[in-house]
């Protein structure tokens, strides 16, 4: 907890505001839709909310709206609206005479009487029509009165807003403090142990109140649950509860590996491949010298089966800049983000023989002081572009060449470029730029360096 209020002022400030959320928020990580209800006309009687059973219908409606933190339920998202012109707007609806006889009032914009209940009825609409939603927020936009700070002049209006912000803000870094704990390797190993029982359970230090002394844990349910229970959560929760079944429940092998934080990379090995198919290895862990990040997907390549292989050349051929000029290029690259080719390999057409050990092999050999690696690839087809190659083409090319010839002492002058495209499926790209070749016969070999 003091490290966190150590690392920024801005953490030191949230921390000490959470207390005054603690209990809301406790409830509302447990998705408690009646405490929560409990709560919120607790809150409106504090803040002397008139008793206008439809106003705090509309008022509650509003909280929770601004809470979730998704487009398809953000007012902000929908039409650019800030929070205190919504809260102004049922602020000044209510202040129309007495809300229990809702007395007729003019409204300047239609010339028309329109009681109290009618103009609810329109701020409600706000939630339902996009198109009157529109209309209804550009009004409110251009008759919006601020003070002389830019702020709404507030009586109980201004503490729905506070409150709403404070809980966005909590839960956002709530939410950071998952992403962080659960990314960390040996967090990784200890929650999968959790999740063969389904019995995860956690607390957040920082939510602490006298009123939720003896109260249970949050628990994480990694069993699949049915469409309505996780629609009503997630209706509550909103982007936490997506963050935490990314975080906890869907990560692949190579995610956990290589997108994980490891005090020594040595102990992403340890603490992964148990998890995995190739648990078998763990034993050997010891005589890799794993020492950086190359050397881990260097490994992975090595221990892999072909799918894997498959995937993380893929995956670090996306992501792939001209620009680098290290060595072996298939692994020095930055995995910024990972994407899913399971459909691809899964596919008739994939490019590869996925039953042949030989179809993407790593090698070295003696360069100097040291070791060159390289991947040895073979497709079922491959691309070769036509010539003249264009500018761009071969400006990409010759950085390539004089890369490759400085680091193997070669003469670029006496070598002829060839510009070569693997697909990953075999139906490839109809472009009439490629001139496509078989090699079914697994004659033609590539080395990738």
């Amino acid at each position: 907890m003091q490290h966190l209020k150590d690392v920024s002022i801005e953490n030191s400030n949230i921390l000490t505001k959470l207390y005054e959320c603690s209990v809301y928020i406790y409830y509302l990580i447990h998705v408690n839709i009646d405490k929560l209800a409990e709560l919120d006309k607790e809150f409106l009687d504090d803040i002397d909310v008139p008793k206008d059973p439809v106003l705090r219908q509309l008022v509650t409606k509003y909280i929770h709206c601004f809470m979730d933190a998704y487009p398809h339920c953000s007012l902000y998202e929908l039409y650019d609206l800030r929070p205190e012109i919504v809260v102004e707007e049922l602020y000044n609806i209510s202040q129309i005479g007495s809300p229990i006889n809702h007395h007729r009032c003019a409204d300047a914009a239609t010339e028309k009487n329109q009681t109290q209940t009618d103009l609810y009825t329109a701020f409600d609409n706000l939630f339902k029509h996009w198109d009157e939603g529109i209309a209804l927020a550009k009004d409110w936009e251009s008759r919006f009165k601020k003070n002389r700070y830019g702020h709404p002049a507030v009586p109980w209006k201004y503490y729905v807003v506070s409150r709403n912000k404070l809980i966005v803000q909590f839960m956002g870094f709530l939410l950071s403090l998952i992403t962080d704990w659960s990314s960390r390797v040996w967090v990784i190993s200890e929650y999968h142990i959790a999740k063969k029982k389904n019995n995860l359970k956690y607390w957040f230090i920082g939510i602490s109140a006298d009123a939720l002394v003896g109260l249970p844990f949050f628990k994480f349910d990694f069993e699949v649950r049915n469409r309505y229970e996780l629609e009503e959560k997630r209706k509550i929760l909103g982007r936490m509860d997506y963050a935490m079944v990314a975080q906890l429940n869907d990560k692949s092998f190579l995610e956990k590996i290589l997108h994980s934080k490891a005090s020594k990379n040595e102990d992403r090995f340890y603490a992964i491949l148990p998890l995995s198919k190739y648990k078998d290895k763990i034993n050997q862990v010891t005589h890799w010298n794993i020492t950086t990040l190359l050397s881990v997907k260097l490994k992975l390549f090595e221990i892999m089966d072909t799918n894997d292989k498959l995937c993380l050349l893929f995956l670090i051929g996306t992501q792939f800049s001209y620009g680098i000029s290290s060595i072996p290029t298939f692994a020095t690259q930055k995995i910024r983000h990972l994407f899913d080719f399971s459909d691809e390999l899964s596919d008739r057409s994939v490019n590869f023989d996925l039953g042949n050990k030989s179809t993407i092999s790593i090698h070295h050999r003696a360069h100097e002081s040291h070791l060159d690696y390289y991947l040895q690839l073979t497709p079922k087809k491959y691309s070769v572009l036509r010539k003249p190659h264009s500018e761009e083409s071969l400006a990409l090319t010759i950085l390539q060449q004089e890369i490759l010839c400085s680091h193997f002492q070669l003469d670029e002058h006496s070598l002829e470029i060839e510009v070569v495209r693997i697909d990953l499926t075999a139906s490839g790209l109809l472009d009439c730029a490629w001139d496509d070749y078989d090699n079914v016969d697994t004659v033609t070999v590539f080395n990738i360096y």
